[in-house]
């Protein structure tokens, strides 16, 4: 049988330890892709890089700006002496892992990929799952991940020192990445979690397995498995985007599962005990942020602007619809086609920041 191809699917490798210890096993000539800022925050980190001889280390920017196509070809350029044998390693959160997949997936038609975390939430979600995507701009306001590819890391490392230097408002984010997880696809961790919430160690570990089982059984998105990932996505992106994304991701992603459970509540699918026990353990548990801040950016955007960014969602239906992942009980989904009477009959409501 011959070997995979670069970035096809394979069964989640975790390793776990210091990042100068895994470093060691990196091929010498590989390329690095490495945020700023974490450089910044663990001075080892670049000399521990070096003594691998890497034939080029780029350091990008955290954020939104990192997954542009500037910054793609910015990666690109410095990576065209890498062979297709060759190694990418990306160093960073999540914007850094996505614009690292799409350029280990067309550099040289695919090269092998190595995913470091460096943020809570990167390593519950993004780093696993083979995905990688660009931004695009419509209208004036970016719309997040249109073009993008599948692109299977080899190997994921999991270097806890980097969760270190975490802010509470990043831990926050990685928290609501992985209890949506819960929520959604996983009935007794949800109350084991109730019951007491995890450590980081655990957390993280319980939601990369999560992840991987889903992943498992629809590795390309083919078979729509994976949608249930998707829950709190669809409302999440468009208050990250309105805010000119100075709210993160996972805020955006727990703010999108209050509205997403109000979505269920109003079209019948989802129970209102469900919604209110949902509601209140995002609370206490990781701490979503309060409906007074979606409330505050819904207002401020123009309805044409909502629209075109649901329009242009890659989850929308080919009718306008939005294909959204709804709450049947915890642990259970359902997907669902909204339209635009169903979702704005809460829009009273949601701007101002009351549940409908």
């Amino acid at each position: 049988m011959s070997p995979l191809p670069p970035g096809a699917y394979r069964p989640s490798t975790d390793r776990w330890g210091t990042f100068a210890r895994l470093a060691k096993g990196l091929p010498e000539g590989s390329i690095a892709v490495v945020d700023r800022t974490v450089a910044k925050l663990h001075p080892t980190l670049l000399p521990t890089l070096a003594s691998r001889n890497p034939r080029a280390i780029i350091q990008l920017t955290g954020g939104e700006s990192a997954k542009t196509f500037t910054a793609l070809e910015k990666v690109l350029a410095s990576s065209l002496a890498l062979p297709r044998s060759g190694t990418l390693l990306a160093v960073g959160g999540g914007t850094i892992g996505d614009v690292s997949t799409v350029a280990a997936h067309v550099l040289k038609r695919g090269v092998r990929l190595v995913q470091v975390p460096t943020t809570l939430l990167a390593a519950v979600d993004s780093s696993v799952g083979g995905k990688g995507a660009v931004d695009m701009t419509v209208r004036g306001r970016v719309v997040k991940n249109p073009a993008g590819v599948f692109h299977y890391a080899d190997v994921g490392w999991v270097c806890p020192e980097f969760f270190d230097t975490l802010s509470d408002a990043q831990r926050r984010e990685g928290a609501l990445e992985a209890w949506k997880m819960v929520v959604s696809l996983d009935a007794p961790l949800f109350r084991r979690y109730v019951r007491k919430p995890p450590a980081m160690e655990k957390l993280v570990k319980d939601a990369r397995a999560i992840k991987e089982r889903v992943c498992a059984e629809d590795p390309y998105e083919q078979a729509g498995l994976r949608r249930v990932l998707n829950f709190g996505h669809t409302f999440g992106h468009v208050l990250e985007s309105v805010s000119h994304f100075k709210l993160a991701h996972g805020d955006g992603v727990g703010l999108g599962m209050l509205l997403a459970l109000d979505v269920g509540r109003h079209l019948g699918v989802t129970p209102e005990p469900v919604a209110a026990e949902v509601e209140a353990a995002l609370a206490q548990g990781p701490g979503v942020l309060g409906r007074e801040r979606a409330a505050a950016l819904l207002r401020r955007a123009p309805m044409k602007d909502i629209r075109a960014l649901l329009t242009a969602d890659k989850k929308a239906g080919a009718k306008g619809e939005l294909r959204m992942v709804l709450l049947t009980g915890i642990g259970t989904t359902e997907v669902r086609d909204v339209t635009e009477p169903e979702w704005r009959a809460l829009w009273p409501a949601w701007t101002k920041g009351v549940r409908p």
